[in-house]
C-alpha cells in the first residue's frame, strides 16, 4: 500500500472553487479508480489551508491515478487555484507482501527523468548496492551483485512510460517495472520490485531498504544540471 499528503494553500478567494473541484473529483476518483483506496479533503484550520489524505493498492494503482483521463482535466485546474502544493508519499510492507512499490518525487521534468532512468550505463551511479560493477560478455550485461552475477538488461517502453528491470540470476527472469511519470512541472518515480520465491522475509527487508536508499540516489541524479 501507498499512503499519500498533499498540502495545498489555495489563492485568496478561490476556497469554494477548490472544494467543489474536489469534490467532482473525488466523484471520479471513485467511480474509475479502484485501486485508489480513498482520497479525502480536509480543512488545516487556517485559511485557505487544506490537506489531502489518499491511499493507493500499489504502485500500479497510483500510476493509474497519476495518468488517469480525469486527471488530465482536473489536475490543471485545481493547481490553478493553488499557491502552494507539497506531496509526500507513504510506501508500505505488510508481512507476507510479495512485492513493494519505492517512490520518489523530482523537480527533474518527466522527458529528462525517463531519458536518465532509461540509460543502463548509468545504473551503477544510482543502484550502487544492488549493482557493484558490470561487465560484458558478448552482446549480453553481467551485473556483480551482492547474491551474486546477475544478467541484466533493460526494456524501455516510452509509450507506457515503463522501464522494464530484467534480472536473471539462473533460475529464470524476473522483471521489475520502473515507471517515469510527468508530475506538474517534475515527475514521479515508481519501482516495484518482487520477492523471490525462495527468499526470506528478512532478504526482502533488506532489498526494500535498498530500493529506498537506490531511488533516493536516483534522483538526485535526476536532478543534477
Amino acid at each position: 500500500m501507498i499512503g499519500g499528503m498533499k498540502r495545498l494553500q489555495v489563492r485568496a478567494g478561490a476556497e469554494a472553487a477548490l472544494e467543489g473541484a474536489i469534490r467532482e473529483f473525488t466523484a471520479l476518483v471513485r467511480a474509475h479508480e479502484p485501486g485508489t483506496l480513498s482520497f479525502e479533503l480536509f480543512r488545516d484550520g487556517a485559511p485557505g489551508r487544506y490537506v489531502i489524505l489518499d491511499r493507493y493498492r500499489d504502485g500500479e494503482a497510483l500510476a493509474a491515478h497519476n495518468g488517469s483521463p480525469h486527471g488530465a482535466i482536473w489536475f490543471p485546474r485545481v493547481r490553478a487555484l493553488l499557491e502552494r502544493l507539497d506531496v509526500s508519499y507513504f510506501p508500505a510492507h505488510d508481512p507476507g507482501d510479495t512485492q513493494y512499490t519505492a517512490v520518489a518525487l523530482t523537480r527533474a521534468p518527466w522527458e529528462k527523468a525517463f531519458r536518465l532512468a532509461a540509460d543502463i550505463r548509468l545504473l551503477p551511479r544510482w543502484a550502487t548496492r544492488f549493482c557493484q560493477g558490470m561487465r560484458e560478455e558478448g552482446v549480453v550485461l553481467i551485473v556483480r551483485s551482492p547474491q551474486g552475477d546477475v544478467r541484466f538488461r533493460y526494456e524501455a517502453d516510452v509509450a507506457a512510460r515503463v522501464i522494464w528491470h530484467c534480472a536473471d540470476t539462473g533460475s529464470g527472469e524476473l522483471r521489475m517495472p520502473m515507471r517515469v511519470l510527468p508530475h506538474g512541472p517534475g515527475s514521479l518515480l515508481l519501482f516495484t520490485i518482487q520477492r523471490p520465491t525462495s527468499g526470506s522475509e528478512a532478504a526482502f527487508h533488506e532489498q526494500i531498504e535498498w530500493v529506498d536508499q537506490e531511488m533516493g540516489q536516483l534522483r538526485e541524479l535526476v536532478e543534477a544540471p
